[in-house]
């Protein structure tokens, strides 16, 4: 089976391939301004690289948000294309999963405006609702998580910078996650738009 795997969403663009659940290679760099330029030139070298086609990706992984507005949309977009003209199973997965794979964290990323979006994660398992709040009160969110390590846009929340690796990351979480039976009505998560329906309410 080959599987290709995006992320678009947020602060890195990542693309990857997996044959039967072996990593050809994986691109992993910051870049949020420059995702939908640079998505689909390094798809092409990936899979020219390794002497394989578009048509041949038997499953596509990608992040669905929150995050970036225009970057939620580039590998959005890909695999949307690429369910019209292939069997192509797509498979959409949390940004802020994809941060915490499957360990046992708390998940950062920037909302802007002094904000972050927030979830902790144990096993690939989201233990609360995925939320915004302001940055002036993660650090009472996090006395409920002391020993959870913090991963994403730390340095937002005043945490150190980890690594982490997103193509292994997705790779794992996919095997338990549901293929999309409408790819076509498939949308970026917006948790803004969650927040600004509670305020007009």
């Amino acid at each position: 089976m080959l599987q290709l795997i995006m992320d678009t969403s947020n602060q890195y663009l990542m693309v990857a391939l997996y044959e039967d659940d072996q990593c050809l290679e994986a691109i992993q760099e910051m870049g949020s301004k420059r995702q939908s330029e640079n998505a689909i030139p390094y798809l092409e070298k990936l899979l020219n690289k390794y002497h394989k086609e578009l048509l041949d990706v038997d499953e596509m992984v990608i992040t669905i948000g929150p995050g970036s507005y225009t970057g939620e949309r580039v590998a959005l977009t890909i695999a949307k294309t690429l369910s019209v003209i292939s069997s192509v199973r797509i498979k959409a997965i949390s940004s802020l999963a994809a941060y915490a794979g499957l360990q046992k964290c708390v998940s950062v990323i920037d909302a802007r405006s002094q904000k972050v979006f927030v979830c902790a994660y144990d096993q690939g398992k989201a233990l609360i609702s995925e939320q915004m709040m302001a940055i002036a009160d993660f650090p009472q969110f996090m006395q409920n998580y002391q020993d959870f390590q913090v991963v994403g846009q730390n340095e937002v929340v005043g945490y150190e910078h980890v690594e982490v690796n997103l193509a292994s990351h997705l790779h794992e979480l996919a095997k338990n996650e549901s293929a999309c039976e409408n790819v076509d009505a498939l949308v970026p998560r917006y948790l803004k738009d969650v927040e600004a329906k509670k305020i007009c309410l």
